[in-house]
């Protein structure tokens, strides 16, 4: 259940003698390569004064396009960038909630879906989004998705797809994302009987733009994680108590 992967935090906070080594590296030892790209306006001028060229461009001179790596994030693409990530298979793991919250930019996910880029969802990290809830960036996808392209941009079963099919797809699993037989055992089960599901005829469509809603139960690999709401192998309250503790190092 552990999976290794190359990644340098983002191609501006390291040389591009250390990005061409790491995607050496990582295809001599057949693992991924993952960074982030293409999230704030500022990186796109800033690659633009330093490199001459786009943020994708600068990548892909340096080895970091192709099937085997994704990007977080991935908002300010233009149509060119866009295109020579779908001829090469590479993914974005999309952040809605991230994105938001810092006021990055809302990806184009629409144009990357329709040009056949990989993209799933990810939720960044506890700096810029504080619950990290994959379920909750479903719904965050769709809302901006449509905020930024209209009522048609994503459907509520597309938003589901990239947080499950998709994100199997950006990490190259063929294992994950479906329940299938010989895939892996990993689903969430939600209580549809809350007054929050009353009324509705489509369970998807309640379930998604409703949320974000606490699994009722987890299993990972055909074995529970989370029954009656709960951890099933550790104490939620212990766990919290030592976070605060270890938060307030931080205050202090």
């Amino acid at each position: 259940m552990l999976r290794i992967g190359v990644a340098p935090c983002s191609p501006f906070s390291v040389t591009d003698t250390l990005l061409k080594e790491a995607a050496a590296l990582a295809r001599d030892k057949g693992v991924r390569l993952h960074t982030h790209l293409a999230e704030t306006m500022d990186e796109d001028a800033f690659c633009r004064e330093r490199f001459g060229c786009g943020p994708v461009d600068y990548m892909d001179s340096l080895g970091w396009l192709g099937s085997d790596v994704w990007y977080g994030h991935g908002i300010h693409l233009d149509d060119a960038a866009i295109a020579s990530m779908a001829a090469t298979g590479t993914g974005v793991a999309h952040c809605p909630t991230s994105n938001a919250r810092l006021g990055a930019g809302i990806a184009r996910v629409r144009d990357l879906r329709d040009a056949g880029v990989p993209v799933g969802l990810g939720v960044d990290g506890s700096a810029s989004n504080e619950r990290s809830d994959l379920a909750a960036d479903v719904k965050q996808a769709l809302l901006v998705a449509r905020g930024r392209g209209g009522p048609e941009a994503m459907t509520v079963r597309e938003a589901l797809w990239l947080g499950t099919r998709g994100g199997a797809q950006v990490l190259g699993r063929k294992d994950l994302g479906s329940l299938e037989p010989g895939k892996c055992a990993d689903f969430a089960v939600w209580n549809l009987d809350g007054l929050q599901f009353g009324g509705a005829d489509d369970p998807v469509a309640a379930l998604v733009l409703s949320g974000p809603h606490r699994a009722e139960r987890v299993y990972v690999g055909g074995e529970a994680a989370v029954l009656n709401g709960q951890l099933a192998r550790a104490d939620e309250r212990e766990i919290a108590a030592a976070h605060r503790v270890q938060a307030a190092r931080f205050l202090d």
